[in-house]
C-alpha cells in the first residue's frame, strides 16, 4: 500500500514537472512573440527560417536558424543583424534571465551597397537579464570570438580591425531616475574588455595586447543612434564619463580618464587627464612622421619638466572637430551620426 502511495506521488510530481515545463516553454515562445510584435513600433523587424525548444528536463533551449533583425528608421541608419543560429537557454522557473549562444553572426550598420560599419563574429556566448515585470532590459554580458570590423563612409572599402577575444558587460541601474546635485543620474554603465587588437596596423606593427573601457552615461534619458536623440541628450546636460580607459601595447602603457559630451557638429568634445610610460615610441611607424616627432619633442619637454619619470601625466581632449595630445592637434574628430 505504502509502496503505491509513494508510486503516485512520484507519478504526480513527475506530471506535473512535465505539465510545467511545456507550460514554461509556451510562455518563453509567447514571450519572445510579444517582444518581436512590441519592437515593430520601434522598427524593429524579426525573422528567422525555423525555430525549436528543446532541454527537457533540465532547461529550455529555443533556436533560432537563419535569424535576421533589422532595424530602420526615418531619420536612422538602417542596422541589420544576422546570425546562422542562435539559442536562448534557460531554466524553467526563470525564463527572464538566460544564455544567448550563437554559431556566429554578423552586424551592419547603413545601406547595403555603402555601409558606415560592418562587424562579424564566430562562436560567441551572452548572458541576458529582463524585468520579469515590465520586460525591459537590465543587464547583458557577451564574449565574442574573432571578431572583425571596419567603418568609414564605405566600410566595404576599408580595411578590417581585428581581436581574437572582445567581453562587452552593459548594466541600466535600477535607480537610473535618481541623480545628485552635481550629475545627472546614470542611464547606462559599461565595461569593455579587447585582447589581441589588431588596429591601426599601418601605425603599430604590434598587436595591442589589452584595451579596458569602463563607461558610464549620464543623462535625462537614454538617447537614440540619432541626430535629434543625441542632440537633445546634449542640450540637456548628458555626459560620458570616462571612468578609465588602459590600453597595453609591447612597451607602450597608457591610462586616461574624464568626461565626454558633443559639440554642435555630434563632434567628441571633451579632456582627459593621462599616464603614459612608453619606452620606445620612437619605433613606430606612427612616430616617424608628422605629427609623431611633433608628439615625441612634446612628451620629452613634459618628461624633463616631471623630473625625467618613466611615466609621463599629460592631458588628452577634444576639441573643435579635433583630437589633442597635450596642445598638438593630431586626428581629425568625425560626427558621431553622419
Amino acid at each position: 500500500m505504502r509502496l503505491k502511495i509513494l508510486a503516485a506521488i512520484i507519478l504526480c510530481v513527475v506530471l506535473g514537472y512535465v505539465l510545467f515545463w511545456y507550460y514554461m516553454a509556451g510562455e518563453l515562445e509567447d514571450g519572445v512573440e510579444d517582444w518581436s510584435d512590441q519592437q515593430k513600433s520601434q522598427g524593429v523587424s524579426v525573422g528567422f527560417a525555423d525555430s525549436e525548444i528543446a532541454g527537457f528536463p533540465y532547461r529550455l533551449e529555443l533556436s533560432f536558424k537563419n535569424l535576421k533583425v533589422i532595424k530602420t528608421g526615418q531619420d536612422e541608419l538602417p542596422v541589420l543583424f544576422t546570425s546562422p543560429r542562435i539559442t536562448y537557454i534557460a531554466f524553467p522557473w526563470r525564463i527572464s534571465h538566460g544564455v544567448i549562444v550563437s554559431e556566429g553572426g554578423g552586424l551592419r550598420i547603413g545601406r547595403r551597397r555603402h555601409p558606415e560599419m560592418l562587424m562579424g563574429f564566430g562562436k560567441s556566448r551572452a548572458s541576458l537579464v529582463m524585468d520579469p515585470v515590465s520586460g525591459e532590459f537590465q543587464r547583458a554580458s557577451f564574449v565574442l570570438a574573432g571578431v572583425t570590423w571596419a567603418a568609414g563612409q564605405n566600410a566595404r572599402n576599408q580595411e578590417p580591425s581585428r581581436a581574437g577575444q572582445v567581453k562587452l558587460h552593459l548594466m541600466r541601474p535600477a535607480s537610473a531616475g535618481q541623480s545628485n546635485e552635481m550629475e545627472l543620474p546614470v542611464q547606462m554603465k559599461l565595461y569593455l574588455e579587447v585582447t589581441d587588437l589588431d588596429l591601426m596596423r599601418a601605425d603599430f606593427e604590434d598587436k595591442l595586447e589589452q584595451v579596458r573601457i569602463d563607461l558610464q552615461l549620464h543623462g535625462e534619458e537614454f538617447p537614440d543612434y540619432s541626430r535629434e536623440s543625441l542632440a537633445l541628450w546634449r542640450d540637456h546636460g548628458g555626459t560620458l564619463a570616462v571612468k578609465n580607459i588602459a590600453v597595453t601595447s609591447g612597451d607602450m602603457d597608457i591610462e586616461l580618464g574624464g568626461e565626454v559630451t558633443l559639440d554642435q557638429d555630434l563632434k567628441p568634445l571633451g579632456a582627459f587627464s593621462a599616464k603614459l610610460h612608453a619606452a620606445a615610441l620612437a619605433t613606430y611607424p606612427l612616430f616617424q612622421g608628422a605629427p609623431g616627432k611633433l608628439i615625441l619633442q612634446e612628451l620629452d619637454s613634459m618628461r624633463q619638466q616631471q623630473g625625467d619619470k618613466e611615466t609621463v601625466d599629460l592631458a588628452i581632449s577634444l576639441q573643435g572637430g579635433l583630437l589633442y595630445f597635450g596642445s598638438i592637434p593630431v586626428y581629425e574628430l568625425a560626427p558621431i551620426v553622419g
